[in-house]
């Protein structure tokens, strides 16, 4: 039995990680991948599982349907349950030849249960299309400012279930003195009342007996010894919970988080917030980052002094959430959306899509203390009124399946937003400086201040004193290692002295209450004419490029955010 490195754990059961290499097959124009012929595929290669397959020397750029296959010996007749987690753009799972899962959710982890059927030796096909299709896949786009890549990103594991199972356990905290609220999701048998046991760290076993409605039960439990979790001593503690053959192991961490007068309160204590936006993204691997990168990425925020990341513009690896937690690096969780127009925000599909996502995202990262913001359709057009519907839907969703976090999204309106109310925290995308409103201002630095002043100004006039202001993007390209005497755009001496800028102003402006740069690394963006506009066909407004190597912000960055 292989054990996930990341939580939740479930050591009573057999759990197979099936990452590694598959056989693989590549078909530019496969006419309906949801329904292939798949005793005609060939296999004449093998892939990584978790990879992607358009990095890769043969296949780069290219967008089609690829095939991935291994085999597996499982029980006959077996509850299964196949967690896959996070794939892109579009993927299909198959088992024996039958269709067991669809997974249209890019970047979310999702989870298929199905009957092993007869036999022990049995083959898994993982369908998975890269292809612009708004019909199939209506939550990704060719203009959207990051490249779609196709892949399996993330693990995928086969667990075999009991009959009355732990689907997953949600802990709330209710008070800093080490009072929990726990809620047992359960699948499977249905039962009216159940015997739980659970086990604190490394605390006595307490067992009890709970109701059961709408397959959770729920109890209140105290933490033995408890210690809270913050940026400084990010404190985890585990909860280890039995009901009848199963087992699941959950971490969790002691921390509130609020609004008030207009800031942010981390355990009842102002914090403001400093750090980067940050995409998953890497010229060889592209999303599906090796365990080495993601802990680079984590040692190089904090060395820069960050606080804070706003994962742009997708949900995190939970590997990477788990590592934060470690480290006490604040996260805003993001469902995928990006520049959507208002015939995207009205279309019924993309409407659903979007809904969907938000459940598996808050279920996969709920225990994640890490985590203080869910957050969605970045830069959407929330100036028109038709479009306010959505964002009342989304936000009313989160709020129900978590009233315990701050709820926003990253806005491009400026002061033309309709939606403003809806939110715990204004969050606003603004590039004054880079994209300057005079073009014919040699180094126009000196727009920066005016722009977020106005904002101020507008948020104060329509009422929103009491709500949190964060930046959510702001920044400039530079072209790791060109440098210019004459500091224009472009280079790393213009993107140091932007960087100073804003950093001075957000220091010396209480009224906001957080800062996400764009962005912590150069990423690869637009593969089509759109990239006249982004030098190397990148987004290359990273502190650091694409390798990690830092540009001359660093230091400028640095020693803003290391500042007492």
């Amino acid at each position: 039995m292989l054990m996930p490195t990341a939580f939740p754990h479930f050591p009573s059961r057999s759990v197979l990680r099936l990452d590694g290499l598959w056989d693989f097959s590549f078909m530019e124009k496969c006419h309906d991948p949801l329904k292939p012929d798949l005793a005609k595929v060939t296999y004449t290669e093998k892939l990584a599982v978790p990879g992607v397959f358009d990095t890769m020397p043969q296949y780069a750029g290219k967008r089609g349907t690829a095939f991935y296959r291994t085999f597996i010996t499982a029980p006959a007749n077996a509850r299964m349950l196949l967690k896959s987690g996070g794939l892109g753009m579009w993927g299909a799972f198959f088992w024996d030849g039958q269709f067991i899962g669809l997974q249209d959710l890019p970047y979310s982890g999702m989870e298929f249960e199905f009957n092993s059927g007869d036999g022990s030796c049995h083959e898994l096909v993982a369908v998975i299309d890269n292809r612009f299709d708004f019909k199939r896949q209506p939550l990704l786009s060719q203009n959207y400012d990051y490249y779609c890549f196709g892949g399996i990103f993330r693990s995928i594991e086969l667990h075999q279930l009991p009959p009355l199972a732990i689907d997953r356990a949600q802990i709330r905290t209710i008070s800093l003195e080490g009072e929990i609220q726990v809620k047992v999701k359960l699948t499977g048998e249905h039962h009216k009342k159940i015997d739980v046991t659970y086990q604190i760290d490394d605390g006595e076993a307490v067992k009890l007996s709970c109701s059961v409605f709408h397959e959770i039960a729920a109890f209140n439990a105290t933490v033995p010894n408890p210690s809270i979790w913050s940026t400084t001593s990010p404190a985890l503690h585990t909860i280890a919970i039995t009901v009848g053959n199963d087992t699941v192991v959950e971490r969790f961490g002691l921390r509130t988080i609020k609004t008030e007068k207009g800031l942010i309160l981390l355990n009842g204590e102002p914090i403001k917030l400093r750090g980067y936006c940050r995409h998953e993204s890497h010229p060889e691997f592209g999303p599906a980052l090796p365990l080495q990168v993601v802990l680079e990425d984590i040692q190089l925020l904090k060395k820069t002094g960050c606080n804070f990341v706003r994962g742009s513009h997708y949900p995190q690896d939970q590997r990477f959430l788990d590592l934060c937690d470690e480290n006490g690096i604040l996260v805003w969780e993001e469902s995928v959306g990006w520049g959507d127009r208002e015939n995207h925000l009205l279309d019924p599909a993309f409407q659903e899509a979007q809904l969907r996502q938000l459940p598996w995202m808050v279920k996969n990262s709920f225990n994640h203390p890490c985590v203080i913001f869910w957050g969605f359709l970045n830069e959407g057009d929330s100036s028109q009124p038709k479009t306010r519907k959505i964002y009342e839907q989304m936000i009313g969703t989160l709020r129900k399946l978590d009233e315990t976090r701050l709820v926003t999204y990253a806005s491009n309106a400026y002061i033309k937003d309709f939606n403003f109310d809806l939110v715990d925290v204004v969050s606003l995308n603004a590039y004054p400086g880079w994209y300057a409103a005079n073009q014919e201002t040699f180094r126009p630095i000196d727009e920066i201040r005016p722009k977020f002043n106005t904002f101020i100004k507008f948020l104060h006039e329509s009422g929103f004193d009491d709500k949190p202001f964060i930046i959510s993007e702001v920044g400039a390209g530079a072209i790791y290692g060109w440098r210019d005497r004459l500091r224009a755009h472009w280079s790393e001496e213009y993107q140091a002295d932007f960087l100073d800028e804003v950093l001075t102003y957000f220091n010396e402006t209480p009224r906001i209450a957080g800062i996400a740069l764009w962005q912590f690394i150069d990423c690869r963006t637009y593969s089509s004419s759109r990239a006249l506009g982004r030098p190397r066909a990148f987004n290359n407004k990273g502190l650091f490029d694409e390798y990690r190597r830092p540009k001359l912000a660093f230091d400028v960055v640095s020693k803003h955010f290391n500042k007492p």
